[in-house]
């Protein structure tokens, strides 16, 4: 089982670095390199803005050490195949997701670690932090991935899969300690979080036995993520989309329109598509938090246009998200129509986009300057993109 393991890491490695590769050109890492410079510069600038002993600013310690725990899941490097080749070897197979443990838990305290690195200016600025007090929040820190990733084993126990309640554990035992490390003491959160330690290794000592499914849906639902990461910057054949029911946005299904067959199936297809109403969704996020961190108008107003390209470039996909379906050609539509339709859903789209983005780049020092500036930017690139672009990417679509 250990030469399994190894065997699926390498693999696993020079698939990730063939995607690396393509993702880390020398233009994207100028750009991470500026754009991340413009960021340590803005908070920079924040920080001696802010008062001491802030209890706000210790709640947003909480918060944001809370999220960085749920970084880094559980990599089992699972096939599908497994649950009949292996099922033979399930009594070896401790061994298999022992060293699965140790790799995720490896990845996992490096990126809470660096999240740590991020949020200890900001603590230092709320209260003094001595060599002592780092040291101890670094134990924490990795206490708690710890804790955490024993929840996400036993998530895949035969006899705990189908409890729902491990999962809000997750989040609430990373809000319990990292609350008693920020507003009480590091001392007390070292102790909470060693007892949270205990008890989840206890846990997963007495529940041994792996739910085989649980486990190939867990590694399926990880690789997903990743893949829909790389998907950002390249073709990604081994992504397949879902299709989830959401009846709590049907009124923005109504809202993008249901006066023609077309525009009500991209408005419906839109919500319903994961891989693009999610890609768009969080790239709208990322963006937003980008433009309310950074202080500097040229590049604030450079990121807001670069932000407006790539979301539309990843709402043009869905124009043939129907090809495959033989109905779509029985309609009594023509092209022009379908043309039209998707027009207006991706005008609507972009609309709604430009105006939350124009609206976050008031950043935290309320500049209204920069707000006017990028909302000249979108009156004019919004336009372009759903009339110029758009017929331009179509056209190359339908050749």
């Amino acid at each position: 089982m250990n030469s399994l393991f190894k065997e699926r890491r390498q693999k696993h490695f020079l698939m990730l670095l063939k995607y690396w590769r393509l993702v880390f050109n020398d233009h994207f890492v100028i750009a991470l390199f500026f754009l991340f410079g413009a960021l340590a510069y803005g908070y920079a600038q924040w920080l001696p803005s802010i008062p001491a002993h802030n209890v706000w600013i210790e709640l947003l310690l909480v918060i944001f050490m809370t999220v960085i725990a749920q970084l880094g899941r559980l990599a089992t490097l699972v096939k599908t195949a497994d649950p009949i080749f292996l099922l033979p070897e399930t009594s070896r197979m401790k061994t298999y997701f022992r060293q699965s443990y140790g790799y995720s838990l490896f990845l996992g305290a490096i990126i809470s670690l660096v999240g740590l690195v991020v949020a200890l200016p900001l603590a230092s600025v709320t209260s003094r932090t001595s060599s002592w007090t780092i040291a101890l929040l670094v134990i924490v820190t990795l206490f708690v991935k710890s804790g955490w990733l024993n929840l996400s084993y036993l998530q895949l126990s035969m006899s705990q899969s189908q409890n729902p309640y491990w999962r809000w554990l997750k989040w609430i035992g990373p809000v319990l300690v990292w609350g008693i490390t920020w507003l009480l003491s590091p001392v007390a959160g070292l102790c909470l979080s060693l007892l949270w330690l205990i008890i989840t290794s206890w846990l997963v000592r007495s529940n041994s036995a792996i739910n085989w499914r649980v486990a190939v849906t867990a590694e399926r639902n990880r690789m997903s993520t990743v893949y829909r990461f790389f998907n950002l910057f390249t073709d990604v054949p081994n992504l397949q989309g879902r299709v989830k029911r959401r009846s709590y946005l049907n009124f923005i299904v109504n809202w993008l329109g249901q006066q023609s067959v077309w525009r009500f199936l991209y408005g419906r297809g839109l919500i319903r598509n994961t891989e693009i109403s999610d890609l768009v969704f969080r790239l709208t996020l990322v963006m937003a938090a980008i433009l309310i961190f950074i202080p500097i108008t040229w590049l604030n107003s450079i990121i807001m246009a670069l932000a407006l390209y790539l979301i539309a470039a990843q709402l043009i996909p869905l124009y043939d998200q129907f090809a495959n379906n033989a109905f779509s050609y029985v309609y009594p539509t023509t092209k022009d129509e379908q043309y039209y339709d998707f027009q207006i859903v991706f005008r609507k789209v972009m609309v709604i986009v430009a105006i939350w983005l124009a609206i976050c780049s008031i950043g935290i020092h309320l500049r209204i300057v920069q707000v006017l500036i990028n909302v000249i930017i979108a009156v004019i690139e919004v336009p372009l993109l759903t009339t110029n672009y758009l017929k331009y990417r179509i056209a190359k679509i339908e050749k």
